[in-house]
């Protein structure tokens, strides 16, 4: 039955049938709708940002995290500071109270004697840097040491104090108020004496005060030089008023401290608050109360913008330096790209001739690519082929063998773009790799970062240009070396540093030639660090050997160098590259081999080479 009777009764009783699929013309695009297909230039910058993403990614935690750590550290900084000048101001409080204990126990002032017992708390005024007064309930001055005794004294000051003092029966600390005899702002401690003794009637007390300047202990704020970053320790009294001041003390003494501060010390022992100064500018601090004023704080402060400044600054300069990298990765992207568009269009128009029975364009010169040369001079051949087949067999066979040579070109093509990606993918990772370790070598550093990393991006390079002259076949050691320690051959007045030298020639493949360039230039590097090449006088030889299974081994001595203790402590990137990456590019049965000798570093590196030679 003929094919389209046995699909009529289908159709009739409405059963579907598919239609056959027609294949698309070459010219039309079926990939994507309205034809949007990325170029190469494209895909190779998409590829690059997909490559230094994790890299970045690392770099903006580690970033974060020194960030968090370094606020941390100034958070608890301002606290360690306020709480040991508590501390310290607790000291001398409790000094004044030492001394008015010491006083109260004099037998003179006990027995009502009252002039020795002035000349001893004048003494102990004047050791302490202020001044003693003795006052009844009433606050009248028995006497006052800042005048003579028997002059007429006012009344004195600090009623609710010598209150609270005699109440409690011991010693108070005040408030900052103003002085009856000194008519200026003064700190004073009182200490009530036992009923009955220094004149007082049976069952009545008087009370010892001690009283000085605020300006004794704003001294000892000012000792902390904390005004050098814009901060400055401030202490506040029980009715939050500034008693003294490391900065600016005359300027803001008596003052009232802002409310945003009362509200948050309020019965808090301790405590972090951030807001507005009395001289205007936002500041962070730290408080903490003192033992012997328990209503008396302490505060260390420093101002909000330098606060965030060490902690905001490192990610800024990694946000900088991680744009200046995908920017420079993306320019190099698409240089590559326009390097490889080129070849790849003259190609593509070379084809075009062919299928329409013309010869290829002559180049004026071969391509700078191996893989498109070969491509392009296979193209030229086919020409040459199909002219002389379309001469001898005709044009109805020359169009048929033509038709196949465009498929085989158009085959080596796919495959040179796949040889290309893969390429590609290779060297970007190989790159990514590098970003990655030479960011954790540099601790976020930006500006090592980018000395580290260029450094090695060049002997990349070097390592590339080598191939791409030989077309990727197996290279001479000896120059694959020289490549490498390009830098440190040229000795200083006639000294030869670096001496390379070997048991005939030996040639090494394409992927160890990129591994050792690394590998080379890590050892010079880390030489001139900390090796022979650090002094003068240093000396490195290279040595190759080729044994008769074909094992190579190079061998590293240095010598005249500084003594080596033993293997580092720290593994840096070139470490880490010999002894863990370098093995696996070298092949199979690889061997990497450093020993820190105190004479200077020993490596061997034994690998399968590619042949005895490159002839």
């Amino acid at each position: 039955m003929h094919p389209e009777e046995s699909r009529a009764p289908a159709q009739a009783v409405g059963v579907p049938v598919s239609p056959r699929a027609e294949p698309a013309h070459p010219d039309q695009d079926t990939s994507m709708p309205g034809g949007a297909r990325l170029g190469l230039r494209t895909h190779l910058v998409l590829l690059v940002v997909l490559a230094l993403a994790p890299a970045l990614l690392l770099g903006a935690a580690t970033t974060w995290q020194l960030g968090m750590a370094y606020r941390r550290a100034a958070d608890t900084g301002l606290a360690s500071t306020a709480r040991a000048l508590a501390t310290a101001l607790d000291r001398e409080l409790e000094t004044a109270m030492t001394a008015l204990t010491t006083l109260a126990a004099s037998p003179f002032l006990e027995g009502g004697d009252v002039e020795p017992t002035y000349h001893q708390a004048a003494a102990v005024g004047r050791a302490f840097g202020g001044w003693v007064a003795l006052l009844d309930r009433d606050l009248r001055q028995v006497f006052n040491t800042r005048l003579p005794l028997g002059a007429e004294l006012p009344v004195g000051a600090g009623n609710p104090f010598v209150a609270r003092a005699i109440a409690t029966g011991t010693p108070v600390v005040s408030d900052l108020f103003m002085g009856a005899t000194a008519r200026r702002p003064v700190v004073a401690v009182f200490r009530p004496l036992p009923p009955g003794t220094a004149g007082a009637a049976v069952g009545e007390r008087r009370v010892l005060l001690l009283a000085f300047g605020p300006e004794r202990l704003a001294s000892l704020l000012e000792r902390q030089d904390l005004d050098r970053a814009g901060g400055f320790a401030v202490l506040n009294d029980g009715a939050h008023r500034v008693v003294a001041r490391s900065a600016e003390h005359g300027r803001f003494l008596g003052q009232q401290a802002p409310p945003w501060y009362a509200e948050g010390v309020r019965g808090r022992a301790t405590g972090r608050l951030q807001g507005a100064s009395l001289a205007g500018p936002e500041m962070t601090l730290a408080f903490s109360r003192l033992q012997h004023a328990p209503s008396w704080t302490l505060a260390v402060t420093m101002p909000l913008a330098t606060h965030q400044a060490e902690w905001r600054g490192p990610a800024l300069r990694f946000g900088l330096g991680a744009a200046a990298t995908v920017g420079v990765a993306a320019g190099l992207a698409v240089l590559l790209a326009g390097r490889l568009l080129r070849p790849m269009r003259a190609l593509a128009q070379d084809a075009e001739r062919l299928r329409h029975g013309r010869e290829p364009a002559a180049s004026p010169a071969p391509e700078p690519i191996a893989e498109f040369e070969a491509l392009r001079r296979a193209l030229w051949r086919s020409g040459l082929a199909l002219r002389e087949r379309a001469v001898a067999e005709g044009r109805a066979a020359a169009a048929e063998e033509a038709a196949a040579e465009l498929r085989d070109a158009a085959g080596r093509r796919e495959l040179l773009v796949a040889e290309l990606n893969h390429r590609v993918k290779n060297m970007l990772a190989t790159v990514q790799s590098l970003a990655a370790q030479t960011l954790k070598g540099t601790n976020g550093d930006p500006g090592r970062f980018a000395r580290h990393f260029s450094a090695r991006l060049r002997t990349l390079a070097r390592a590339h240009d080598l191939l791409s002259r030989d077309d990727w076949r197996p290279a001479d050691f000896q120059t694959v070396a020289r490549a490498a320690l390009a830098p440190w051959l040229d000795g200083i007045a006639g000294e030869e540093r670096v001496v390379i030298s070997g048991e005939g020639p030996l040639a090494v493949s394409p992927q160890q030639t990129q591994a050792l360039v690394l590998a080379l230039h890590e050892l010079a590097t880390n030489a001139t660090k900390y090796g022979a090449l650090s002094r003068r006088g240093g000396r490195v030889e290279l040595r190759h050997e080729l044994d008769a299974d074909g094992i190579a081994t190079l061998r590293w001595t240095e010598t005249g160098g500084p003594p080596l203790a033993g293997p580092p402590l720290r593994r840096g990137f070139g470490t880490r590259l010999l002894e863990r990456g370098l093995a696996h590019d070298l092949g199979a049965g690889s061997s990497v081999e450093l020993r820190f000798e105190p004479a200077g570093l020993r490596a061997a590196l034994r690998f399968k080479a590619s042949g005895p030679s490159v002839a």
